[in-house]
């Protein structure tokens, strides 16, 4: 019987957790991809959990398990009849439906939408499967099994469904169904779930006799001996009414590990890396401490945990007040280990708190109740309130407040009122006294005798000064709130009283301007660049002051401010500043205050010999009317792909198109406006408000947009989601389209599917171009893109841009698509056609690895099947680059050369008459991309194209099969999936 129990509450827990993510793919390309839609969607499956648990506590009302059970048969019948109206009257003809007519409008609101579709489309399956995890415990206690004395083991059973459906969504069901078959598995399994609840609900109606708890009735009302050899917690036994106190503590206990969960989530995918799926992580740990919390634990691991979690909470503490830095991936195991503890610390004094059976239904209510608050401050309230991400802190702090008191005295006499107060002064006179201390110990860094002592200890103990520092200045403190861990009160004040000041000056230290909101933190900060003055025949060479108070300081050609907009990890663009001493008070330019924003050899231009007084005028005038604040920079920069997009449009047709209407998906710092000419028209889509009010309705911070409209440009602002305002702009016709939408480093899915490229296409001239940045350190979505093209019948080019030397220029990663070859004019380049990419893992000394040596002879041997003969033989591509360094190239030139007389095909010959010309006119040492700069203006290539990665549509879209991380992609060889990111060896 508790097999059929458990099993019922796993097939519940995973239907659970396959709905969220499955409808929430629904919906994504309807609603848009941003933060405030998901965080909607979370408020609505938290709140009808929560109705859920209302609705099985009422239900327990009802004294007869025979009535409990036909009446929520009845009820397990509405969503039958709702996926059936579904399957027969949708668009889709699936069990769920998603009605298009009630997205957003102007007159509606993103947040109320969701909040309709969903309802329509999953709200009675929902609410109807979340009254299942306390229903059954509660039946179960009717069934009369001796084990139905603590029935709460079998939320455990709960907990691993919902962390089996976590982690298997992600890895089994999202690479192999689409979303139309998901729905038919989910309506599937949820017929299943009926079938089980009906034998569940019959074991209740019909006990064995035994009687499940103190206070509980058997059979026909009769209250036999209780089972002697089932022992139970004094909880347990305890049949007194919960008291309001005690329902506090489970609120907040719930409270703690959902708020720490969605806190320490947003830290490591803003702070330390947007790394796609990373909150599967927290959650699934979350579900774990619940597994382990309501199973059978022994009674030292109170003792245990209680003192594990607090000296995580502060070895993590000592980590973000110190600076010191061990590395991402070791922060990140930090994040989540002590995330781990703290929850499973509050999870475990639930589940010892628990009360009699009889009061199950309210005891989950409630600690559902202080789960959906966690959400609701995290989601809602936080964004709101705090300038910074202020609610992490906060709930570590809180967590201290949570730990147990491990060494309370049962036999001890009563405490006095005199020392309860004495106590109660000290819980905050002794927090104030160490904020005090560590304030002073802050300063000490700036003492002569202390850096004095700090030498003199590091040479005694044989470790660095720095090291000793930080362990004087951060780790003593932090180890002296560990002797006050038995006074929670006192502990969690003390913990707030170092982390707390430190966070907040640490929020502002560096920062021009921060704003939230729903969509994140977005973050402008400046940085001094200091270019030295090089000889230009000795780039080794520095020149520098040889008399005067700068003796023997470099001299400095140029000297630039730069500010840039962060949101999270995600630079935004950058654009130069003026240093403060070149503003007049009112914030005006002073008359020479772009003299040290010029590099010192345009000075050197004006004075030249052998110029004559015109063009002396000509030179000087053009420096002086150069605003290098209006040089595009970071991803646009001009010298990369999409200066390469912007040149071409400016010169085909003979120029007719060089004031063509453009868009851009993505306002960012607005750099894209450097490229719009007096009277020509761009529009811009941006999804942030705040992105708006920082970039374009001032010129404060950034003067992008300001500028280009003081020129004459025609700047249009659209507010929403890309798809859905691109769907509402039936009248525009661009002749280039710019997708450059950011979340968490990464373009979001639904701006990247077949149905958004078509969409694109719609709004495009019939020779436009589509440019979309695909640049992420965690996804290859070159493949994807490359589909996407094949299966749409367009050609692609990418322009993989490593290329950082200059000044404000940001590697990135760009592809333009058209209809037809001749649309993307000198963009596509035959040359382009030959080169393939290095491989995925490159180390710090791989550059000969993206060479264009390397990349031809990789080509060859990709081409051509006698290169890579094996057996006896040794293969001729080894053979040829194992001869001495200076005859390698020349013994390739020989061998295509000898290949090209041999074969009869014009294409092949063609092509080997191009690999011949690149090795012959270039060095071997420099990259495929820097050749390919100097012969067309560009390095657009072909894309990538891999068999096992499919297009992604919006009914189908594998976020894992992209993913470059190892371990993701050992997981998933694990499972049997296929790891398309994984190159094979041309040599082979």
């Amino acid at each position: 019987m508790p097999f059929l129990f458990a099993a019922t509450l796993f097939v519940s827990a995973s239907l659970l957790f396959m709905v969220q993510p499955m409808v929430g793919k629904m919906v994504l390309p309807l609603l848009g991809g941003s933060p405030a839609v998901w965080n909607a969607c979370m408020v609505f499956f938290q709140a009808l959990l929560l109705l859920g648990y209302l609705y099985a506590h009422k239900l327990s009302d009802i004294q007869s398990p025979r009535k409990q059970w036909m009446i929520h048969l009845l009820v397990l019948a509405l969503p039958l009849g709702v996926f059936a109206l579904a399957a027969v009257f949708s668009a889709r003809h699936t069990p769920i439906a998603i009605l298009e007519s009630l997205a957003p409008t102007d007159e509606r609101s993103p947040i109320v939408s969701v909040l309709l579709i969903l309802t329509v489309a999953i709200g009675i399956p929902f609410f109807v499967i979340s009254t299942t995890a306390t229903l059954l415990q509660k039946w179960f206690v009717f069934t009369g099994h001796p084990s139905a004395r603590d029935p709460y083991f079998l939320y455990s059973a709960s907990n691993f469904g919902s962390l089996i459906s976590l982690l298997g969504y992600p890895l089994l069901i999202e690479p192999r169904m689409t979303i139309a078959a998901q729905a038919w598995v989910f309506a599937g399994g949820f017929a299943l779930l009926v079938g089980l609840i009906y034998f569940c609900g019959r074991s209740a109606a019909n006990p064995i006799g035994v009687p499940p708890a103190p206070g509980q009735s058997g059979k026909n009302g009769v209250k036999p001996e209780a089972n002697k050899e089932t022992s139970v917690p004094a909880t347990l036994a305890d049949t007194t009414p919960p008291s309001l106190a005690r329902k506090l503590k489970w609120i907040l206990l719930a409270f703690v590990p959902s708020t720490l969960m969605l806190g320490v989530t947003f830290h490591m995918t803003t702070d330390i890396a947007s790394v796609p799926l990373l909150w599967v992580g927290p959650l699934a740990l979350y579900l774990i401490t619940f597994i382990i919390a309501f199973g059978r634990v022994p009674d030292w691991f109170r003792m245990v945990i209680g003192n594990f979690a607090p000296v995580m909470i502060l070895l993590l503490v000592f980590v973000l007040i110190s600076g010191v830095d061990p590395g991402h991936g070791v922060k990140l195991i930090l994040h989540m280990l002590t995330f781990f503890a703290a929850a499973l610390m509050c999870h475990y004094e639930l589940a010892r708190d628990r009360p009699a059976p009889q009061y199950l239904t309210g005891f989950f209510l409630l600690m559902s109740l202080g789960g959906v608050l966690g959400g609701v401050f995290n989601a809602l309230v936080a964004p709101l309130v705090f300038p910074h991400p202020y609610e992490y802190p906060i709930a570590l702090i809180i967590a201290c407040l949570m730990v147990p008191k491990l060494l309370e005295d049962k036999d001890a006499p009563p405490v006095t009122e005199k020392r309860r107060k004495i106590g109660l002064a000290l819980d905050v006179a002794i927090p104030v006294v160490v904020g005090f201390a560590f304030y002073y110990l802050a300063k000490l860094p700036g003492k002569e005798w202390y850096g004095e002592a700090c030498v003199s200890i590091a040479k005694t103990i044989h470790l660095s000064v720095q090291t000793v520092n930080v362990v004087m200045i951060y780790a003593v403190p932090v180890m002296l709130c560990f002797f006050f861990v038995d006074r929670p009160f006192r502990f969690a004040l003390c913990v707030a009283a170092i982390l707390g000041p430190l966070t907040i000056r640490e929020s502002e230290q560096g920062l021009v301007h921060s704003e939230r909101s729903f969509f994140g933190i977005l973050k402008i900060s400046e940085s001094d660049y200091g270019s030295p003055l090089r000889n230009p025949r000795n780039k080794d060479f520095v020149f520098k002051h040889e008399n005067g108070e700068d003796a023997g300081k470099e001299m400095i050609a140029m000297q630039v401010k730069m500010r840039q907009l962060h949101h999270g990890t995600t630079l935004h663009g950058t654009q130069y500043a003026y240093f403060p001493d070149e503003l007049n008070a009112d914030g005006s330019m002073k008359m020479g205050g772009k003299l040290r924003s010029r590099h010192v050899l345009d000075d050197f231009q004006i004075i030249c010999p052998n110029i004559t007084p015109w063009e002396m005028i000509a030179t000087t005038a053009t420096i002086q009317a150069y605003d290098i604040r209006q040089e595009p920079l970071t991803y646009y920069h001009q010298t990369g792909p999409v200066g390469a997009m912007f040149a071409e449009l400016w010169r085909r047709k003979g120029g007719t198109d060089a004031k063509a209407h453009f868009a851009m998906v993505g306002l960012g710092t607005g750099s894209v406006s450097c490229y719009a000419r007096p009277g020509q028209n761009l529009t811009y889509y941006e999804i942030d408000p705040a992105v708006k009010h920082i970039v374009a309705d001032t010129n404060k911070y950034f003067t992008y947009v300001t500028d280009a409209q003081d020129r004459g440009a025609k700047l249009d602002l659209r507010m929403g989601d890309a798809r859905l305002k691109l769907k509402e702009a039936t009248d525009q016709k661009y002749s280039l389209l710019l997708v450059d939408a950011f979340s968490s480093d990464s373009i979001p899915v639904h701006l990247l599917t077949v149905e958004a490229v078509k969409l694109y296409l719609e709004r495009m001239t019939d020779d436009g171009m589509l440019a979309m940045h695909i640049s992420n350190r965690w996804l290859n979505l070159e493949p994807v893109v490359s589909r996407i093209a094949g299966e749409l019948g367009l050609t692609a080019r990418v322009w993989n841009d490593n290329s950082e030397g200059r000044r404000g220029k940001t590697a990135s990663s760009w592809v333009v698509l058209a209809r037809k070859p001749e649309h993307l004019g000198q963009l596509y380049s035959p040359v382009g056609d030959l080169i393939f990419n290095p491989p995925a893992e490159l180390g710090k000394d791989d550059r000969m690895k993206v060479s264009m040596e390397y990349q031809l002879f990789q080509a060859l041997a990709h081409e051509f099947d006698d290169l890579r003969e094996t057996g006896v033989k040794k293969a001729k591509y080894i053979e040829m680059n194992e001869l001495p360094a200076d005859k390698v190239n020349a013994a390739w030139i020989a061998w295509a050369k000898e290949r090209q007389e041999k074969t009869s095909d014009p294409a092949m010959k063609q092509r080997l008459a191009q690999y011949i010309d690149l090795m012959e006119r270039h060095s071997p040492f420099v990259t495929f991309q820097e050749a390919m700069v100097r012969d067309h203006g560009h390095a657009f290539r072909r894309l990538e194209t891999m068999a096992q990665v499919p297009a992604w549509t919006d009914d189908y879209a594998d976020v894992m099969g992209v993913m470059t991380i190892p371990e993701v992609q050992r997981v998933r060889s694990f499972f049997g999936l296929p790891n398309p990111l994984k190159r094979h060896n041309t040599a082979e």
